[in-house]
Formats: structure tokens, sequence, C-alpha cells
């Protein structure tokens, strides 16, 4: 990565909050929700480092750096109304209504991470450096640990009894597909047992969670599409190649906790419940359940009394829209991260969250297109694998609450906030370059 902007030493925040947010990222990928419950109400891990974070950031000069370009500012608007909208429910709703205000509440570690970025450009370099040790572990891990965290035998915390260990399929087939995204834009080395390690967690995991599958297949599906030619995939897609191969000729049929099995049987009854044609009654019910709750969200925003509003935060809305399915009244949102924002925020809400994202996606786009265009083989490969891991959050988020959780609406906005810093850097860099260039004396003969 070529940046040459001046090195800025760290502060003991800047140290303990780059500290925290690598030790609170690798524990939601590993533990899942079981980590977010590390601390003691309501100060949790997550909600700790967010404020260190903060301090961090607006200690260092550089806040108002990060909220530069249209990202940044639809980013910062969609925050502002969420904010309006929880300061008419917080009286009523109270802890409720900041539980559920996450959703746009962590978009406020995108801010403080690129603010940290931009104050020391070595810093992406460093935590670039961390994730690529990270990988790895987790693609060795992920299968084994999503079958302890099946089992049900995992510690609980000792201040609230809560698991350390709750894994989910879903979410951890996001960061499966952002973990191959590193490797295959070339900014991680692949290695045989990583092969070896992969199979086993898409043999594992793929059965798990429809969704998370089609998360990881369409980041994958990005960098193929968006490859550098200088980046050679051909091992990494002859390996996947005869891995599926060998997976359908052989059609094993292994009896996985939940009720399911690791079958080709399975992987088809997922993908067909997506389209709506799976004779599997439990896949279906839940699509025409997800639907349903769908549609009349949508009704009542765009056509109805809460098309400004939203019913915002604190009120359950599976059981005020009538799809409760829990006897504890535990389910309070669809599993649809953009219908929660729809539903809570109303219209207006939804349509900055669309032009925030769509604005990031275009920049990432933009920038990565025009680094392969020059040949910055580096620049490259991070926008591209930032653009893979962003999408398999998104469509992940589309198939469950995922977002409006810390276990990946923390990991989205801080991926997000690294995108904004790199943006902003590779900005820096091309002024820097033109500066140079028409430094440079002219040639004489």
């Amino acid at each position: 990565m070529q940046v040459t902007l001046r090195h800025i030493e760290h502060r003991p925040t800047d140290r303990w909050a780059l500290f925290l947010l690598t030790v609170l990222l690798g524990g939601y990928a590993f533990l899942g929700s079981g980590f977010a419950y590390l601390g003691v109400a309501p100060l949790f891990i997550g909600e700790i480092t967010l404020g260190v974070a903060l301090v961090a950031a607006l200690s260092a000069g550089r806040f108002f750096d990060a909220l530069r370009g249209v990202p940044a500012k639809a980013t910062a608007a969609f925050i502002g109304v969420g904010a309006l909208r929880l300061s008419f429910d917080l009286p009523t709703w109270g802890v409720m209504a900041l539980r559920d205000a996450v959703v746009w509440g962590y978009g406020l570690f995108a801010f403080a991470v690129a603010a940290l970025l931009l104050r020391d450009p070595e810093r992406l370099r460093l935590l670039f450096e961390r994730y690529r040790r990270f990988v790895p572990w987790f693609l060795v891990l992920a299968g084994p640990v999503y079958l302890i965290a099946k089992t049900g035998t995992v510690p609980r915390w000792p201040m609230n009894g809560e698991a350390m260990l709750t894994a989910k399929g879903g979410d951890m087939l996001v960061h499966l597909a952002g973990a191959t995204a590193f490797l295959m834009v070339g900014l991680g080395r692949w290695r045989w047992w990583l092969f070896v390690a992969l199979a086993i967690d898409l043999v594992f995991l793929g059965v798990a969670n429809r969704g998370g599958m089609v998360s990881y297949l369409l980041a994958c599906g990005l960098v193929v599409a968006f490859q550098s030619r200088r980046v050679k995939l051909a091992v990494a897609l002859y390996a996947t190649v005869l891995a599926v191969s060998a997976f359908v000729l052989i059609d094993p049929r292994i009896p996985i906790p939940g009720g399911r099995e690791i079958s080709m049987e399975q992987f088809s009854a997922n993908f067909r419940s997506i389209a709506g044609d799976s004779d599997e009654g439990a896949l279906s019910g839940t699509k025409e359940w997800r639907l349903n709750w769908w549609k009349q969200i949508v009704s009542y925003t765009f056509t109805g009394p809460y098309f400004l509003q939203g019913k915002g935060f604190g009120i359950n809305l599976a059981t005020d829209d009538g799809f409760q399915v829990s006897k504890t009244k535990s389910l309070r949102s669809p599993h649809n991260g953009h219908m929660t924002i729809l539903a809570r925020m109303g219209v207006p809400g939804i349509l900055l969250w669309i032009l925030a994202q769509g604005a990031w996606a275009l920049g990432m786009l933009t920038c990565m297109l025009r680094a392969r265009r020059r040949g910055e083989d580096s620049w490259h490969g991070i926008f591209l694998f930032l653009l893979a891991y962003w999408s398999a959050f998104i469509i992940n988020a589309s198939f469950d609450v995922y977002l409006e959780g810390p276990m990946g609406g923390i990991w989205f906005w801080v991926t997000y906030g690294f995108g904004l810093a790199a943006m902003e850097l590779y900005r820096r860099f091309d002024l820097t370059a033109a500066r140079a260039a028409r430094a440079e004396p002219c040639p004489t003969s």
C-alpha cells in the first residue's frame, strides 16, 4: 500500500482504542453474541470500546476529516435522523429504545475508525496486518467452533451466567467471505492447508444458513468479476471446483446439531427456499412468514401513517405487527436489517440508508477500477476486499437480525469506516503524486 504521509506516534488513548477494536472484532468473529456479554450491564465490551474509540478520535483532531464525501455526510444525516427519532422514544421506552437504536448508533464506529486511520495512515497498514494474521486462524477454527457452539456444552460468564460461545452460521459465513476475499485479492497467501480448512468450513456452515451462503458466494463472485490481471485465481478456482465436484459425487449425509444434515439435498433445499420452491416445511414457512411481515412494513410506511417517523425505537415490532413467534417475546425485529430501518425510522430513514450505502459502494468501485487501471495492485486489493466484505454484510442482513446486534453491526460499521478512510487516503495519495509530478523538472535535450 503506497501511502507516504507523515507517521504520527500513537498516544495512550489511540493504543487502547486500536487494541480494544482488535480484541472486540476477534471476539465477535469467533464467539458470536456470547462475547457481547463480556462486561457488566449497561457497559459491555462493545459500548466500552466505542467510548474509548470516540475519545481517541475526538482528541486526535481528525474527526471532522472523516465527514468528507457523500457517503460520510449521508451517514451522518442517517445517524442524525435516528437520534432525533430516539429523542421522542427515550422517555417512553428507556433502555429498550437505546437497545433498538444501535442500528444507527453503531455508525459512530465508522467515524471513530476513519478518524483514527486518517490521523496516522500507518494504522491502516497495522490493522490490515492484524487481519492478515486473523485469516488463517479463522479458516482453521470456524467450522469446529460452530460445531462446539451447537453442542450446548460451553462455559458461561461468571458475572451474568450467559454462554460465552453462541456462534451463528450466517455470521461466520460473512467473515468466511471476508477471509476468502482477502486471500483471493492477493493481500494474503494461499497455502494448501487453508484450502482444506475452507472446504471443511463450507461443508459445516453451508447447510446451517442459506442467507450466509448467498453472502459468501456473492462476495467471492465480486472478487472474480473485478480481479486484478496480476493476481492469479486459477489455483483457488480449480480447488473450489474439485471440492464441490467431490462433494456432489460422494453426497455424504452427516447429521449435525439443530435437526439438519450435511448433504446435497440440504443444500438444494436451502437454495430452493430462497426462490420460494422448497418442499421443506420449516424453510418455506420461514420464507412466507418473512415476506408477509415485510409487505406489512412497506404498507404502513410508504402508504400508511408511519411514512415520516416510522414506529420508532423501543417498541417490539414483532409483537406490534402481529408476527411474534416467541413465547418470551424475545423477537423484536424482522429478519431483515433494511426493513428494521424502514419500520423504525420511516421512509426518510431508509432513503438516507440507501444513499449512504450506495454512495459508499460506488466510491469503492470507482477507486478500485482506477487503481486497477493504473496497476496499483495493493490499493486495488484493498478496495475490492472491502467491497466484497461489505456485500456479504448487506446480503446477510437481508435474511437475519444482524445489523441490529453488536456482532454484525459493529463489524459492519468498522468495515465501513475502513472504507471511508481508504477512499480519503487514496485521494491524498493522488494529490501527493500530482504535486510530485508538477514539481519534476522538464527533461532537457
